[in-house]
């Protein structure tokens, strides 16, 4: 028998099923990652429009849990408004990057309330933020390695060394290592990494070397998650970081 209940969740993606249905995933914050079928979303008549399901828009949702892989949305209100995201083209740019991100990183559907969370509370950082937000996505994305557990690991690092993308360590020197970071731009990385997230104190970082590391951390992202191919989103928001 199916199982109804309601949840907040988040919209990670969203395609469209037929002539008028959307198959959405969404983070939950019971079930972990979810994927549903919306029936009639681009009717006209329909209580459930597509317009809601938007790129990491916030939702409460009443679903049927089916045993089948698909569960159905039978309700969905917006949970949170944003007043900023949905009407400036750079926080557009990042959110599309997160998204993105979270599609192609999140990778089982397991409970985690830790990670909902997160993504949650940094969407609203987001919106609220009205300057010095460049760093934002870089910031974001070494956030999200330690909530799914492959985050950098920063204890050795020392002035000079390089950081070694492929076992996530600092090294003295990048002999012999297909994948580093250079020892300069290795600085910067250490001092991403262990900034708070939600510290809007600007870091050191320029354009060019914020565009540099985006390169980086995404290498990571493909040498530590199976399956992480090329982000269609970067190049959009590399033209974007130089204006923010």
């Amino acid at each position: 028998m199916d199982a109804q209940d309601k949840t907040r969740a988040i919209v990670i993606k969203s395609i469209r099923y037929g002539d008028s249905s959307l198959i959405v995933k969404l983070l939950t914050e019971t079930d972990g990652l979810q994927s549903f079928l919306v029936k009639g979303a681009f009717s006209k008549t329909s209580k459930i429009r597509a317009a809601l399901f938007q790129p990491l828009t916030i939702l409460d949702i009443v679903r049927t849990r089916s045993r089948s892989d698909l569960g159905f949305i039978r309700e969905a209100t917006v949970c949170h408004a944003f007043q900023s995201i949905p009407f400036e083209m750079n926080k557009n740019a990042i959110v599309m990057f997160v998204s993105e991100l979270l599609s192609k990183s999140i990778q089982d559907s397991e409970p985690d309330t830790e990670l909902f969370g997160f993504v949650h509370d940094s969407l609203l950082y987001l919106d609220e933020l009205t300057e010095k937000y460049a760093d934002f996505p870089l910031k974001f994305a070494v956030e999200l390695s330690r909530q799914l557990g492959f985050a950098p690991n920063t204890n050795g690092f020392r002035n000079g060394y390089v950081f070694n993308l492929e076992d996530g360590c600092f090294h003295h020197d990048g002999i012999g290592l297909l994948y580093c970071i250079d020892s300069q731009l290795s600085e910067k990385f250490h001092d991403l990494c262990d900034s708070d997230f939600f510290d809007n104190k600007s870091l050191d970082i320029r354009n060019n070397e914020r565009r540099e590391l985006l390169e980086y951390v995404m290498t990571y992202y493909k040498l530590h998650v199976a399956g992480f191919n090329e982000m269609k989103s970067c190049e959009i928001l590399r033209m974007v970081l130089s204006s923010i």
